[in-house]
C-alpha cells in the first residue's frame, strides 16, 4: 500500500507540480467527505428496522447525530465548490482545477464537469446561506420554508459528480481508478454491538417475565 507521500508524488510526476498537488489535496478532501457520509449511510440509510433499533437505543442522540452528519455533508459540499478566491485568500475548491490545466480538450471537459458539480450542489449552498452558516430570520421562523427539500440521494449524487470530475483527470493521465474501500472501523462495528445489546436486553426481559 502506498503512503500519502508516495501518492502525492505519483500525482505530481504524472500531472505536474501545480495540478498534481491540487488533485491530491482535493481527492483527500473528497475521500474525507465520503467517509463521513458512509457513516451516515450505515446508520440511517439501511431501512426502517435499523432506524427503529437506533431509536430504541438512544433516540435523541441519534436524531442529533443524523442532523449533524447531514448538515456537515452539505457544508462540505459547499466548501469543495466555493469560488477560487474569497477576497485575497485562495480556496481549495474543485472550481480551480481547470485553471491548472493547459491541454485544451481536458481543460474544457473539466470546466464543463465542474459547472455540473456546482449546479448539483446548489441545494447545499442555499441551505448554507440561509440556515447552516447563517440564520436567516424569516427562514428560521417559518420552519425552513423556501429552502429546497434535501434527501440522501441528493448528497450521494453530488458526491458521484465530484468523483466523475476527478476521474476525468485521472483517466487522462492513465492513472488507475481510485476506490474508497469499506471502513472496518466505521459505523458497522457499533451497529453490531448495539444489535447484540438490544437482543440481550429483550432476552433478559423475557426471562424476567
Amino acid at each position: 500500500m502506498r503512503t500519502e507521500d508516495q501518492l502525492r508524488a505519483e500525482y505530481v510526476v504524472a500531472m505536474g507540480p501545480d495540478l498534481g498537488q491540487w488533485y491530491y489535496e482535493l481527492e483527500r478532501e473528497l475521500d474525507w467527505l465520503r467517509q463521513k457520509w458512509s457513516v451516515f449511510q450505515d446508520l440511517f440509510d439501511k431501512g426502517s428496522e435499523r432506524i427503529e433499533m437506533l431509536n430504541t437505543v438512544a433516540s435523541n442522540f441519534f436524531h442529533i447525530l443524523h442532523r449533524f452528519l447531514f448538515e456537515d455533508a452539505m457544508l462540505h459540499l459547499c466548501r469543495l465548490t466555493d469560488p477560487p478566491k474569497t477576497g485575497s485568500y485562495q480556496n481549495l475548491t474543485m472550481m480551480s482545477l481547470s485553471e491548472r490545466i493547459s491541454e485544451a480538450t481536458l481543460k474544457a471537459s473539466v470546466s464543463t464537469a465542474a459547472d455540473r458539480v456546482k449546479k448539483g450542489c446548489e441545494f447545499a449552498r442555499q441551505w448554507r446561506h440561509k440556515r447552516l452558516a447563517h440564520t436567516d430570520l424569516e427562514v428560521f421562523r417559518t420552519g425552513n420554508t423556501g429552502l429546497p427539500a434535501v434527501e440522501s440521494k441528493d448528497i450521494e449524487n453530488a458526491l458521484l459528480s465530484m468523483s466523475s470530475l476527478l476521474n476525468l483527470i485521472r483517466e487522462h493521465y492513465d492513472l488507475s481508478p481510485a476506490f474508497l474501500g469499506a471502513d472496518s472501523w466505521g459505523a458497522e462495528p457499533l451497529i453490531r454491538c448495539l444489535e447484540e445489546g438490544v437482543r440481550a436486553t429483550e432476552k433478559g426481559d423475557q426471562f424476567t417475565n
